[in-house]
């Protein structure tokens, strides 16, 4: 990542550096462990305030049943559109020869093929 990112995740308050006695931000280990977690939640094309909420539940050592309950419903709602968008290509899928169908399921992380398999069957 590049230095103005890490500034701006700073700024926004998803990453918490330490200082040094010359006032230096420096970051430890939970910070690379958090852009890590930034970086899984971005390829998933989640939100920032989505981010920061989620990096706050993963580092709270005791957990707020508000918190935790919204974020549950934020998951719940990301799984409604899921279960849509797949309810939409499965007709196109199904229009696929063989062929094409393997060609797509290929280029398919084995994570999301999972996933894919798995809601399509708790959706039917």
């Amino acid at each position: 990542m590049s230095k103005r990112t890490i500034d701006y995740y700073t700024k926004i308050g998803i990453l918490t550096p330490e200082r040094s006695e010359s006032n230096y931000r420096f970051y430890g280990e939970d910070s690379i462990e958090t852009l890590h977690l930034v970086s899984q939640c971005k390829e998933q094309n989640m939100p920032l305030a989505e981010i920061k909420e989620k990096i706050s539940l993963y580092y709270t050592s005791s957990v707020e049943k508000e918190k935790l309950l919204k974020y549950a419903q934020v998951l719940s709602k990301r799984m409604e559109h899921l279960e849509a968008e797949l309810k939409e290509i499965k007709p196109l899928l199904d229009a696929l020869n063989e062929e094409e169908q393997k060609s797509i399921i290929n280029r398919m992380s084995p994570q999301s093929m999972a996933l894919a398999q798995s809601l399509i069957i708790l959706f039917n």
